[in-house]
């Protein structure tokens, strides 16, 4: 599984980050700090989770 940001869509609200910080990395003013990564295994719902919280739905869990 891997997690696909846009990041000209991302507002910074931080709420993928608050689903699952270990993931959804974010830079000092509140935005997506990377715009791909892939989800270690054992992730995958945290991954889901944080990209269904995005209220911009900038967030794609893209599978194999």
């Amino acid at each position: 599984m891997r997690i696909h940001i846009d990041i000209d869509q991302c507002d910074g609200q931080g709420q993928c980050n608050l689903q699952a910080a270990d993931l959804y990395l974010i830079d000092d003013d509140g935005f997506a700090a990377r715009a791909d990564f892939e989800v270690p295994a054992g992730a995958e719902e945290a991954a889901e989770r944080g990209a269904a919280s995005c209220p911009m739905a900038a967030i794609d869990v893209l599978t194999d």
